[in-house]
């Protein structure tokens, strides 16, 4: 039996009127920021993921609040040893599937710097910082530390029996200590080590099946903190019980609870980005219905393609694991890291550019010597947008 704490009290009266009280303005539960940055290790450079373009650098971060350490790749792009800017950052959930496929439990990478350079080449993107932050253990630990902790608040006690997600994390749940880690002690560390806006506009949560879940609870629990969420292939059902052929066991219990809980804490829509995606094959299909009810609330809250701060993507002939997502990335990196607008006015060839400063869309100033030696791609000279050709 959980304890009943002010954050369940307060779920109780939302259940009554969810439209009453908003949990997120107040969050009680959150722990006070930390002054305090954890202790970390680099790790490297033998034994960590390699990449095509950009540099890698893997971290042990020790964590007070998981009280374990968490394995950490933190990708910068070609362009960032070029300039002294501040870069808009990606934290990414399920972190060993992002770069590398020899440490992608499924062994295929999502490739994220080969697609993060594509885009940026052609100025879809400003040139991001990625944050991999690697799971703790794959299927054992992996549920206990993305589901969003709090919708177990709004599962009834009649239905507690009628749900798998006690099953699936009866190893406990740590949500909550997940969401903190990152924003609390991760963030302000990426900060300190790196050149990045700080800012929630600056500040991405991404993930996909479980992950999309941590990324969303990101987002509700640390508005203030994450500025956007993108959420692919979300595991809406929240448990993980297999049937026949390795197919989705539906949980309308926990997936109900799930939503309920996003009803009533999603943030201002003002002032927050969402993208939401769901394929039609495997465990995606399992979802759909469920893709459908989170779409119609995100639109209830005031999250729309018109008002230009949601993006909602059915992909066909698509499914649930990270060949797809590979192929669907993109999608959620042009939408929260759109470089607007992406039309070039004019033509410069890198060698023999100007001796003026050029900028990068996200005004990164390049300093005139290292101009010839950008990636192809838009950039801002005299106020004018410019295609560099460069010699990448």
């Amino acid at each position: 039996m959980r304890k009943l704490s002010v954050c369940a009290l307060l779920a109780l009266l939302c259940a009554i009127n969810p439209c009453a009280i908003n949990p997120c303005a107040i969050n009680p539960c959150a722990i006070n920021l930390s002054a305090v940055l954890p202790g970390y290790t680099k790790l490297g450079p033998i034994g960590i993921p390699t990449t095509n373009f950009g540099q890698i650098d893997r971290y042990r971060v020790n964590s007070e609040i998981l009280k374990d350490s968490v394995t950490v790749d933190i990708w910068t792009p070609s362009d960032y040893n070029l300039n002294d800017g501040t870069y808009p950052v990606v934290y990414a959930f399920d972190g060993q599937n992002l770069f590398d496929p020899e440490f992608s439990f499924a062994g295929v990478a999502w490739e994220l710097d080969s697609i993060s350079d594509l885009l940026l080449r052609r100025g879809a993107i400003c040139s991001p910082i990625i944050v991999g932050i690697n799971n703790r253990g794959g299927r054992n630990l992996r549920p206990n530390d993305y589901f969003p902790e709090k919708a177990l608040d709004y599962i009834a006690p009649e239905d507690s029996a009628n749900t798998y997600i006690f099953e699936t994390c009866r190893a406990g749940f740590h949500g909550d200590e997940n969401a903190a880690f990152v924003a609390q002690e991760l963030k302000p560390l990426v900060d300190r080590l790196y050149r990045t806006g700080t800012d929630r506009v600056n500040t991405v949560a991404m993930g996909s099946s479980m992950g999309a879940l941590a990324a969303l609870y990101l987002m509700c629990e640390y508005p203030d903190v994450f500025g956007a969420a993108a959420c692919m292939s979300t595991h809406w059902i929240g448990s993980l019980k297999l049937g026949p052929g390795y197919s989705m066991t539906d949980d309308p219990v926990c997936a109900r609870a799930v939503l309920h809980y996003f009803r009533c804490h999603l943030p201002d829509a003002s002032t927050h980005h969402l993208h939401l995606d769901m394929g039609d094959l495997g465990w995606d299909a399992s979802c759909v219905g469920y893709e459908r009810q989170a779409r119609a609330i995100a639109a209830g809250l005031g999250y729309s393609e018109d008002r230009g701060n949601c993006q909602a993507v059915w992909f066909e002939n698509s499914g649930h694991n990270e060949w797809f997502w590979q192929q669907n990335v993109s999608k959620p990196l042009t939408f929260l890291l759109s470089a607007r607008p992406a039309g070039a006015e004019s033509v410069v060839n890198g060698r023999n550019s100007s001796s003026d400063s050029y900028y990068t869309l996200n005004e990164l100033k390049i300093s005139a010597k290292n101009v010839g030696n950008l990636p192809t791609g838009i950039y801002i000279h005299n106020g004018s947008k410019v295609l560099i050709k460069g010699n990448r």
